[in-house]
């Protein structure tokens, strides 16, 4: 009886890290750190947290995912374009996207690929074979925002395999400003849930939104902590509207695209839309003189134009017929 308890003790211990495994689910959370307005826009910081499994003694057990799974994403929001600025892990020694300095935002914009950049030929067992060469190349470019993208400092560096570098830069340098990330909030209005209403008192407006409108983007997050999650929602002005958005952690499994979270809306007074985030290639900022100026007419001169040749009009018919 005992051999057969010792036995059957041992199968146990075999298939419980098998049975424990099953239970470990990694995830990744969002979180919108900081909301930085500037000149009719607002950058946005959202911060990406990653949880994995990992065996530990037989088991699977979760572990924060450091330093990979920890960087931040950047945007820039106008009221109507969402730009996906850049991608930032500090925990690797990686400068910030914006930084700002004596009240003026910079935004850091950077790419890296791979070169060709020359063409050897070797003779390996008597046989001539051609092999290039590559580097990676890094290009940097800084630019001081006012509502517009003035481009201030640029820099191209090539690393080579042999683990020399050649850089050719531009303007004064400034990188070693974007060593921290702006972590401020401006000054928003939490909105409260009155009969049935999403409900944001700004200083010179109010706005109400149908609940409803938000529970299909919401309530896949959150189930029945929905009306709980959206009263902690907060909201700025930005462009001809609200900037809205939530505050807290955003839970995800692997299968849910980051264009799904609930973590940002506009409202203009009346119609919501959910804002979709990007990862991907980087946007540039709306750079300063690529736009028209046009001239705007009010419509009042508009009005009285057309009645002042109207009456001349009225006028030369008469007089001809006179």
């Amino acid at each position: 009886m005992y051999k057969s308890f010792k036995i059957s003790f041992l199968v146990l211990l075999l298939i419980f890290p098998l049975v424990s495994g099953e239970t470990c689910e990694p995830y990744e959370t969002y979180s919108i750190t900081s909301i930085l307005p500037s000149n009719g826009y607002v950058f946005i910081i959202v911060h990406h947290s990653e949880w994995i499994c990992e065996r530990v003694a037989g088991e699977q057990t979760l572990r924060r995912n450091v330093p990979d799974g920890e960087y931040n994403l950047y945007y820039l929001f106008n009221g109507s374009n969402l730009l996906f600025l850049g991608k930032s892990n500090p925990l690797l020694g990686e400068p910030s996207i914006v930084t700002e300095i004596n009240g003026t935002f910079y935004i850091l914009q950077r790419k890296q690929v791979v070169v060709p950049y020359k063409n050897i030929t070797v003779t390996i067992n008597g046989e001539t074979r051609n092999i290039t060469l590559t580097a990676k190349k890094t290009e940097m470019r800084v630019y001081r925002f006012d509502g517009c993208a003035f481009l201030i400092w640029n820099c191209t560096i090539l690393e080579f395999q042999n683990g020399k570098e050649h850089a050719e830069c531009n303007g004064t340098e400034i990188l070693s400003y974007f060593t921290n990330t702006p972590q401020k909030r401006p000054s928003v209005v939490r909105g409260v849930i009155e009969n049935g209403f999403m409900v944001f008192r700004l200083s010179n407006s109010t706005y109400k939104i149908p609940v409803t409108e938000f529970d299909r983007y919401v309530s896949g997050f959150f189930g029945s902590k929905t009306l709980n999650v959206l009263s902690t929602f907060h909201a700025l002005p930005v462009g001809e509207g609200i900037l809205i958005y939530y505050p807290g952690d955003v839970k995800v499994n692997g299968s849910v695209f980051i264009s799904e979270l609930p973590l940002m809306f506009f409202y203009d007074g009346k119609n919501l839309t959910h804002i979709k985030m990007y990862v991907g290639s980087v946007q540039e900022p709306p750079r300063c003189g690529n736009f028209s100026p046009r001239l705007t007419i009010p419509k009042s001169l508009i009005v009285l134009i057309g009645v002042f040749l109207m009456v001349i009009l009225v006028y030369l018919g008469i007089k001809r017929h006179v």
